[in-house]
């Protein structure tokens, strides 16, 4: 073979190679610079009403993406065509839990990338508040100064006014109990209430609509209380009980909602209600330890988890922490507490009274000094629920977590779904 012969042959298998390698590329190569793009539809919410509106808005699109506001990264931003977020203030003006983080993950995206994104934001909030549809603003208003397109302006959805009675069926008040009848607080009352056909997870609320004074057919916006029952799935009865403080104004009225319910409602009424599903309480398993903090009204929150785990098989064990005023006449469900108690649901069982001569006063109080042991209840994958006042007692335990726990470990129980708040 000639030294020409030889060239050609290897420049014709080169050429050959260069071909075959062109052809696979445009074979496999993007049809569209915007392939693999799709609308998105974003929510951060701590009692699942954005997250109801945002799965609502999904079903408008044939291919989109629902994501936690936690969850959103870079990537998505890039492959966006366009972003629908549904925001709740929670707190003081700030970010529910599953939306934590968003403003300090929004500095590292690209500028080019925002200013090719077209966005609309549902702000929801509750016009009682002084901070009315905060957090929704504030993401607004950082989206557009760092250059993303607004397709209209920001909608803010006024929880105190919006007509969410569309939905409600009927429940029957069939037992009414007075737990502190003796107590200088305010009344607080259990209630049980036969709901056929409702179903819900403990973690979840109820809505119920007071009927405005002297017109019974006229219906006030719906006030929402915790579920203090097992899974309506786990259950024998249909029974749905609820725990209720008589809020008392400074002009000595009742409150409409508590009013109603606890003093002028009669057994045998119906009232109008609706499950709201609440997914941020609901917890992924019973088998793991679970530390419940509580005071006042909140113990409705606590109750539903443990009856839950009365009923399951191998349940881990549970730690309840619950707070009052006096320790003689504020001893709510102390027979059933100790009970539990006995048989084992319960592993342990700290009560603490504001009013007690101790130095330990609050739940926040017992945390501090149980430091290692919550530290274990974490280690060995524990869930922490929390439920009542947040003035009074959340943000107090919150911040007794961020000095036990540091706030690193705090900031990834609540981005994992472990630290649920009930809060209100």
């Amino acid at each position: 073979m000639t030294e020409e012969l030889r060239i050609g042959i290897s420049l014709a298998l080169g050429i050959t190679w260069c071909m075959w390698v062109i052809i696979q590329w445009l074979r496999h190569r993007p049809t569209s610079t915007k392939a693999g793009r799709k609308p998105m539809v974003v929510y951060a919410s701590q009692t699942g009403q954005a997250q109801a509106k945002a799965q609502k808005k999904l079903t408008s699109f044939t291919d989109a993406l629902c994501i936690p506001l936690n969850k959103l990264t870079a990537h998505h931003f890039s492959t966006a065509t366009e972003m629908h977020f549904f925001l709740s203030t929670y707190g003081d003006g700030e970010a529910p839990d599953n939306g934590r983080g968003f403003e300090k993950a929004l500095r590292h995206i690209n500028h080019d990338i925002l200013q090719s994104l077209a966005f609309t934001v549902t702000a929801l909030g509750d016009s009682r508040y002084p901070r009315f549809c905060a957090f929704g603003k504030h993401v607004y208003q950082q989206l557009t100064q760092r250059g993303a397109q607004a397709i209209r302006p920001i909608t803010c959805i006024d929880a105190n006014t919006e007509n969410a009675q569309s939905n409600q069926t009927h429940a029957t008040l069939i037992e009414r109990t007075l737990l502190n009848p003796d107590s200088e607080s305010p009344g607080l009352y259990l209630l049980k209430l036969k709901a056929d056909g409702l179903q819900w997870q403990p973690g979840d609320l109820l809505e119920v609509s007071p009927p405005i004074a002297n017109d019974i057919n006229q219906f006030a916006a719906p006030r929402t209380y915790s579920i203090a029952s097992a899974a309506s799935s786990a259950l024998a009865s249909s029974l749905i009980s609820l725990i209720v403080r008589l809020h008392i104004k400074a002009d000595q009225h009742y409150g409409l909602a508590s009013g109603f319910l606890t003093q002028q409602c009669q057994l045998g009424d119906n009232l109008k209600v609706t499950v709201r599903e609440n997914p941020a309480c609901q917890l992924k398993t019973t088998n793991n330890p679970l530390l419940l903090i509580g005071a006042g009204s909140g113990l409705a929150g606590l109750l539903g988890h443990i009856e839950q785990r009365t009923l399951c098989n191998n349940p881990g064990s549970i730690w309840l922490i619950y707070g009052e005023r006096d320790p003689v006449n504020d001893q709510h469900l102390s027979t059933q507490l100790t009970t539990w108690q006995h048989q084992g649901v319960l592993s342990d069982l700290d009560r603490v009274y504001s009013r007690q001569i101790s130095t330990i006063k609050y739940v926040q109080d017992v945390l501090l000094c149980n430091a290692d042991k919550v530290k274990r209840y974490i280690e060995e994958q524990g869930d922490i629920y929390v439920c009542g006042s947040l003035a009074r007692m959340g943000q107090a335990v919150n911040q007794a977590l961020i000095d036990i726990l540091g706030q690193n470990v705090v900031d990834e129980l609540l981005a994992s779904g472990r630290y649920h708040r009930d809060l209100y």
